[in-house]
């Protein structure tokens, strides 16, 4: 469900108003439903912001989402004449949150001009129930899902649980807050000074021998192993908890 507010820079209701009749008539157009040039701008920044956060809710599966739009119409707009047709607003990648700037054009009476919005969101997303540090790993416990004030600064936040129950803790996380993609990565396999299995294989060889890991490092990433046999120092991928392989 999308639950929203929105004002006007003048704090009249008109914006709530227009859209509104938007819902009840789709086919009339805005200019139609506009009385002024101002309130035709507001009315096509109201719709496009509207959309693009529906659409990052549907994307990203969310239950409740609650927002606030307060548009802010220069004053020079009064001058303009009242596009005859729908306007053209310039889209952005990512949540519209926080402050925002767009540009809305008229084209067929050429004049454009810069709108500025301030957006409020509220969304119910999965938050940590504790504070935990780096090295630290995310259990199914450890997730709670809460209505959480968002800004500027969340627009790469995890909403789905999957992404970060097992994931290790890359940056502190603060309990109850948004949880963004930079605090969490892959969980280390192998860490510095671990007793590992070193696995080779080539053409049908296969081999292990006991290694010492001199670095730590998760699936995908290559590490420095040394084996205790010969004591030479090569590059390894871990496989689990524990286990290495590299290639002849």
């Amino acid at each position: 469900m999308v639950c929203f507010n929105l004002v006007s820079s003048n704090g009249i209701s008109i914006s709530y108003f227009l859209f509104i009749v938007s819902c009840l008539f789709p086919q009339l157009s805005a200019a139609q439903t506009s009385h002024t040039t101002p309130e035709q701008i507001e009315y096509a920044l109201q719709q496009l912001l509207s959309t693009e956060i529906r659409q990052w809710q549907q994307q990203a599966g969310l239950k409740q989402v609650d927002f606030m739009l307060n548009i802010k119409v220069p004053s020079g707009a009064k001058r303009l004449p009242l596009c005859p047709k729908k306007l053209a607003v310039d889209a952005a990648s990512g949540i519209p949150i926080g402050n925002v700037q767009r540009k809305i054009s008229c084209q067929e009476l050429g004049w454009s001009l810069y709108v500025r919005a301030s957006v409020a969101v509220t969304a119910t997303i999965p938050v940590l129930n504790r504070v935990l540090k780096r090295g630290e790993l995310i259990t199914a416990a450890d997730i709670e899902w809460k209505s959480i004030g968002l800004g500027a600064r969340d627009k790469d936040l995890i909403t789905d649980a999957k992404q970060i129950v097992g994931q290790q803790v890359q940056r502190k996380i603060r309990r109850y807050k948004a949880i963004k993609a930079v605090q969490v990565t892959a969980p280390n396999w192998v860490n510095i000074g671990d007793r590992v299995i070193i696995e080779a294989s080539s053409n049908g060889f296969y081999a292990k021998m006991q290694g010492e890991a001199l670095e730590a490092g998760g699936a995908g990433e290559a590490i420095r192993v040394r084996n205790l046999s010969s004591g030479k120092v090569i590059f390894a991928y871990p496989l689990a908890p524990g286990r290495v392989a590299t290639q002849f």
